[in-house]
């Protein structure tokens, strides 16, 4: 299905990169980190600044558009579509800042590289003129590559106790950190996305001047539909593109593996066998199926808030839904290539294996974790939120 206003510059883009990412990945696993050439390469051919407002120099492309490049750099090599996807997703904060603050970050002499975490691990205390911030965030993907770093903390006061909001919840400020106030741990020895470097990252009483911070309680400051799409909405089916990315270059290895191997004992090519053939087909609609339903949805709820309208709770858990499920699948498709392939998948130089080993990692993420359809099936049926949407 092609991207949602054509194939786009940046999709071209990432399919001339694509050949020699996929030549190197292997070389990215074994130490551990992309390439510092290969994330300079996608940021001159324009991919983080997809997700960069106009006004701060980017070009604030659809979302599918975006989702799209993410899958086909994921489809060259898994590491390296996360990082992007976390540079682009973190992109998105540009337009919850104060312009001073964004500016510094987006549109400066050197162009940005944003890497991000979620997860309120840090504090903060505000001083003259900015914060002063001390933490430590895990699953910091792209880290390394990465010249800007955002940390979710909660703010205190002189005693170091919570400041709560009207409602009572922590006051909870996202701080972008500049390179060189960060220290990189390293904590990423795992069995799959081993390239993505998503490492611990501290810092230790980092002066954050004021305005270089957000907050999610902010409405956007960019009034277009990029940025009027719910900031969280856009996690779910970005995570997941990556898992169908490395779907589909299952499938595609699959199906070159099955015409030319003969399985032991057997006189006729895998592809010939009936269990394989319905095994390709599975995988097949698994990918399709899933991508069409991401596509559905964010449309659907792009759609909604092009025209001026406030997203609906039920739009959200769509596009929440089409992320889990497509997750799911691609790990599913997966494991039927993987299985359907025998004893030779697990070769190290079959790639079968290390699609399996990274698209295991992408349903871990807890914007498509399977626990997630407990709670969007309770909105449905109960009305009843719990956690994200």
């Amino acid at each position: 299905m092609p991207p949602s206003n054509g194939v786009s510059d940046e999709l071209l883009a990432a399919r001339k990169l694509a050949p020699e990412i996929t030549r190197r990945a292997d070389e990215f696993e074994r130490e551990r980190v992309v390439a510092p050439e290969i994330v300079s390469a996608m940021v001159e051919a324009g991919l983080v600044e997809m997700a960069i407002p106009k006004a701060y120099g980017g070009s604030e492309s659809h979302l599918l558009d975006i989702i799209d490049v993410i899958e086909a750099i994921s489809y060259a090599d898994a590491s390296t579509g996360w990082c992007l996807m976390n540079y682009q997703t973190t992109a998105f904060a540009a337009a919850l800042m104060e312009p001073s603050g964004a500016r510094m970050v987006f549109d400066g002499a050197e162009r940005a590289v944003p890497a991000g975490v979620l997860a309120p691990t840090g504090r903060a205390r505000r001083v003259k003129d900015g914060l002063v911030v001390s933490g430590r965030w895990a699953f910091a993907s792209g880290c390394d590559n990465a010249n800007w770093m955002l940390g979710n903390v909660i703010v205190t006061d002189e005693q170091a106790q919570p400041i709560s909001n009207a409602d009572g919840s922590p006051q909870m400020l996202l701080p972008f950190f500049s390179r060189d106030q960060i220290r990189i741990l390293d904590t990423w020895h795992v069995a799959g996305l081993c390239a993505s470097g998503s490492h611990d990252v501290e810092v230790s009483d980092a002066f954050v001047p004021e305005g270089r911070w957000l907050s999610l309680a902010t409405p956007s400051y960019i009034d277009t539909p990029l940025f009027r799409f719910p900031i969280v909405s856009t996690f779910p089916p970005c995570v997941a593109a990556v898992g169908l990315g490395i779907a589909r270059a299952a499938f595609d290895c699959f199906t070159e593996l099955a015409t030319a191997k003969v399985p032991f004992g057997g006189t006729t090519p895998l592809r010939e066998r009936g269990s394989a053939q319905i095994d390709v087909s599975q995988a097949e609609a698994l990918i399709a199926g899933s991508m069409s339903y991401i596509r559905e949805t964010v449309n659907t709820l792009w759609e909604t808030v092009k025209h001026g309208n406030p997203a609906s709770d039920d739009e959200r858990r769509r596009v929440r839904l089409a992320g889990i499920s497509a997750a799911a699948n691609a790990a599913r498709a997966v494991d039927l290539l993987y299985n359907a392939a025998g004893a030779t998948a697990i070769a190290q130089s079959c790639p079968l294996q290390r699609y399996f080993r990274d698209v295991h990692v992408v349903t871990q993420h807890i914007h498509v974790s399977h626990a997630g359809l407990q709670r969007m099936g309770k909105l449905l049926l109960t009305g009843e939120l719990e956690g994200l949407l």
